[in-house]
């Protein structure tokens, strides 16, 4: 049995559009959950595969005594949390945090049993399987694993620059704008003598790389003289390079046949998960402007309170994005091998639907969102396909 991986997709940091910035001196802090669950991962043939592989069992010598499967189902809980400054009012600098508050893995393990053992009178069971492990010192995985510790996941610090216009754009009502996010170290790796542990990096958690380069570009449709528009299409180039990573390889000291490859593999191993490019299209569409006043939000100004972001916005979006082949350095080529064949050369394509709730227009600074992100609607290649719902809070304030 090999150890499972969660692969999800934490949002990077953004703001409802492809190129919104933040108004100069506005600050506006974010808060929200996320839930994922993941049970497959997807073969170089875009078929669903379990996360742990099969693990036949021979008596020495002789017949098989049966088939160890796991079918296992994780599930994360995150708390979000984001900031950003407005420093111009085309450059806007943010942090955002990700902290894993629960993991709960339901590992799902069956035994088909194999040949007839004149020994027993019968096939092995799942029972005497759990009994012969015990003997070597291994004790049974429990059906469900569940970690409620708060861990920090790595930190990513951004920042957005929206490009200057020409003199067309602005009349054809088309923004561009680049972006560079650097993820900290902050995140951890999964535990080497665990038998189901997930770490919290990005690369373990698949959300992002750690330096990611984005140019996006959105445009208007139907704009009222207010700039207000009721339509956005909107597009994202992006580039992410994953530094190299080192592992520390399992001694077998809680599980000494599940996680005990030291001795062959070496004390410890790297990790080049391979960088990513990719894109993303996006419709905005605002069904509902809602009603306006003038308040603090808008200065008083009810001509500046029709400028304020309408009261229902729905968006969708999807996202291709290409991954590169993996490269596991260890003393043992067949065992990097093993792993290098999980991570190939792959693909993921990503649905999103979001739906924010604005009060800015009504004077009071806040919007709601909740969002859903699936990998289910269009089979990947060589990667693990998350659902993702998010909820949260988000506030903007200006002290000046």
């Amino acid at each position: 049995m090999k150890r499972a991986l969660l692969s999800l997709l934490v949002p990077s940091l953004a703001l409802a559009l492809e190129t919104q910035v933040l108004p100069q001196g506005a600050i506006m802090l974010d808060l929200g959950y996320l839930r994922t669950s993941l049970n497959k991962q997807w073969s170089g043939d875009r078929r669903a595969l379990s996360l742990i592989d099969d693990v036949p069992r021979y008596e020495p010598g002789g017949g098989l005594q049966g088939i160890l499967r796991a079918r296992p189902v994780a599930e994360f809980d995150f708390l979000l949390v984001q900031a950003l400054y407005g420093v111009t009012d085309s450059l806007s600098l943010g942090v955002y945090v990700p902290i894993l508050m629960r993991s709960t893995v339901t590992t799902n393990l069956s035994w088909e049993s194999g040949d007839y053992q004149p020994q027993l009178g019968r096939a092995y069971s799942l029972d005497d399987f759990w009994s012969w492990a015990a003997s070597m010192g291994q004790p049974r995985v429990a059906d469900r694993v569940v970690d409620t510790r708060f861990r920090l996941a790595d930190i990513v610090l951004g920042a957005k620059y929206l490009l200057p216009r020409f003199e067309w754009m602005k009349e054809s009502n088309f923004r561009w704008s680049a972006q560079l996010n650097v993820a900290l170290p902050t995140g951890t790796n999964a535990d080497p003598e665990e038998a189901v542990s997930v770490g919290t990096n990005l690369w373990e958690l698949h959300a992002a790389g750690d330096v990611e380069l984005h140019l996006a570009a959105d445009k208007h449709f139907f704009t009222d003289e207010y700039g207000v528009y009721r339509l956005n299409v909107g597009a994202d180039a992006f580039y992410s390079f994953f530094r190299p990573r080192l592992y520390t390889a399992g001694k077998g000291l809680k599980n000494p046949l599940l996680n005990n490859n030291a001795f062959y593999v070496g004390d410890t191993y790297w990790i080049d998960p391979g960088d990513w490019i990719g894109g993303t299209v996006s419709v905005d569409v605002v069904p509902f402007i809602g009603p306006t006043r003038a308040s603090i939000v808008s200065g008083g100004s009810l001509e500046k309170a029709h400028a304020l972001p309408p009261m229902l916005t729905l968006s969708a979006s999807y996202s291709y994005i290409a991954t590169f082949q993996s490269d596991w350095q260890s003393n043992s080529k067949l065992w990097d091998w093993d792993r290098e064949k999980l991570w190939q050369a792959g693909e993921k394509n990503l649905f999103r639907f979001t739906g924010t709730l604005s009060f800015f227009r009504l004077g009071v600074p806040v919007q709601l969102y909740a969002s859903y992100r699936t990998q289910d609607l269009v089979p990947g290649r060589y990667t693990r396909p998350a659902n993702v719902f998010t909820g949260g809070v988000r506030a903007v304030v200006k002290f000046w």
